[in-house]
């Protein structure tokens, strides 16, 4: 053996829920479990011996969907979430700030701004940026990542003006009067414009530079006791990004990319499935959106929203085209994983699998729903009678749930992501946080998923709250299930990689508000300790 972890508590999460102290890992992959004197017994001379001291040890925790190259590329900006802005004179003040401190001309981004957030319950428009930034561009990102706020020079940048036709699955804000652009873009439209920026930012950076973004960034993961991310918008820049960084051995972490459709030609006309790679960087997925955000309020939903002026939200394509490209990539042989938040888009997407899922077929494929808000009882038993898998966000509840409030009102909000009926009904879900769109930390998402709070304190619907190893579970084996990892991740047992999770303390045996006080004590892939306190 290379190495063995001894004098912990090692919570297997196998069928028996089988505990023991010490595990053995030879090449990447546990050979022997077992006590203390077991596995040092089967040691060599050369045999790495880590003392636990009592810690505890899951295996791996991983993350279903994410945007890890967003999340590095948006964390070197402006940082606007509540702990920094409250009102708009903070969100003002921080550009202005940052202003002062690059060169005219220089893109100013900022990021996790939220309208239900401010004291104004508004977005910013581009004439509230225009007064503290003029000579820079500036793009501050909702924290939603469906909408995002332009000052002029950026909508000049962009070639955004009164004449931009609207695209389909896109909003531009206008002024009623002028009709020109307010700055505030959603969805497709957003989606337009980040592009352009990013993908210039990562073809104006050296090879070098490219491999620090994604180490800095995998490194963040790591230090939160991931093995694994399911990168949720994957396009064939970041794809080269993650290929290079893998290339000069600093992919410390597992990637799983979710193939976004409109630029997954190269890789159908490839003939390169989901699954292909090795064991730090597979494809996963196509991924196709069916409508737009929960907490921007552009998913399309059935009833109207509360607050103005978004009515019944969007969708990103209309059914008959969802549906076509559904039937396009099943018969391709890829697995798909289709954004859809609002009770229309969560009933198109279903259509969609339906037409290439038969009643008997049991999904092969292990077509997927990301995020999966308002998936009420109707919705929820056509998704299990498929076996549809569905990746969710816990934390969305505990950092977005005032918004929901505010735009469903307490008897919609409280049917919102029912997990605990998921589970019932017998649907497999992985849990993640959707990065940057809520907090990384799986500690948060396992509170959120027992507790279901929002930040006013009000709990949504305390019976689809799950216990604390369901949500640990969702990190795991749940998580590793999604991208077909379960044959060797998501259990501890002798044959499946040496990916682990070690912790100060369990979090079944601490109340749940105290669970994101835990330190990490370090991570382990294929068993290499990645990261430690």
């Amino acid at each position: 053996m290379n190495i063995i972890f001894i004098n912990g508590k090692i919570n297997t999460l196998d069928d028996s829920d089988t505990t023991c102290t010490a595990v053995g890992v030879r090449n990447g992959f546990i050979t022997t479990l077992g006590t203390d004197v077991d596995v040092r017994n089967q040691a060599g001379s050369k045999t790495e011996v880590v003392d636990l001291k009592g810690a505890v040890m899951f295996p791996g925790f991983m993350e279903a969907h994410n945007h890890l190259p967003m999340y590095g590329y948006l964390t070197d900006g402006i940082d606007l979430a509540p702990s920094n802005a409250r009102k708009m004179d903070d969100v003002l003040n921080l550009v202005k700030k940052e202003a002062r401190k690059v060169p005219p001309g220089t893109w100013i981004k900022g990021a996790r701004y939220a309208e239900y957030f401010l004291d104004e319950n508004r977005h910013p428009t581009r004439n509230d940026l225009d007064q503290v930034s003029p000579e820079h561009p500036v793009i501050l990102f909702h924290t939603s990542l469906h909408a995002c706020v332009l000052n002029s020079l950026a909508l000049e940048r962009m070639d955004i003006s009164r004449d931009t036709p609207r695209t389909q699955g896109g909003i531009i804000e206008k002024d009623p009067e002028s009709e020109e652009p307010n700055g505030v873009l959603h969805d497709q439209a957003m989606m337009d414009v980040f592009n352009k920026l990013f993908f210039s930012d990562l073809a104006a950076m050296t090879t070098h530079k490219r491999i620090e973004l994604c180490e800095r960034t995998v490194e963040k993961f790591a230090r939160v006791g991931l093995v694994f991310a399911g990168d949720a918008l994957v396009v064939p820049p970041t794809l080269n990004m993650y290929q290079e960084t893998l290339a000069a051995g600093r992919l410390k972490i597992r990637i799983y990319t979710m193939n976004y459709a409109p630029m997954a030609d190269p890789l159908t006309g490839s003939q390169i499935k989901t699954g292909f790679g090795c064991g730090r960087l597979r494809i996963g997925p196509i991924k196709l959106f069916a409508d737009g955000g929960m907490s921007n309020r552009t998913a399309a939903v059935g009833s109207p929203y509360l607050t103005p002026p978004y009515d019944k939200g969007l969708k990103i394509q209309i059914r008959e085209e969802l549906i076509e490209k559904v039937k396009r990539y099943h018969t391709l042989g890829y697995q798909i994983a289709i954004h859809a938040q609002g009770d229309e888009g969560l009933s198109d997407t279903l259509d969609a699998y339906e037409a290439v899922l038969g009643p008997e077929s049991g999904n092969p494929l292990r077509h997927r729903i990301e995020h999966a808000g308002c998936l009420y009882p109707d919705l929820l038993r056509r998704a299990a009678d498929m076996n549809i898998l569905a990746s969710v966000q816990p934390a969305f509840l505990g950092e977005l749930g005032n918004g929901f409030v505010e735009a469903f009102g307490p008897e919609l909000a409280n049917q919102l992501y029912p997990f605990k009926s998921m589970l019932r009904a017998g649907m497999t879900i992985g849990g993640s946080s959707d990065c940057p769109v809520a907090n990384l930390d799986p500690r948060v998402g396992l509170r959120d998923a027992v507790l279901r709070q929002t930040p006013s304190g009000q709990v949504l619907r305390p019976d689809e709250a799950l216990t604390m190893d369901e949500a640990i579970r969702l990190y795991t084996r749940g998580a590793a299930y999604l991208s077909f990892d379960e044959a060797f991740n998501g259990t501890i047992e002798t044959g499946k990689k040496a990916d682990f999770t070690v912790m100060a303390a369990d979090p079944r045996q601490v109340a749940p508000e105290e669970v994101p006080e835990i330190p990490f004590v370090m991570t382990v892939v294929g068993g290499e300790i990645v990261w430690s306190a």
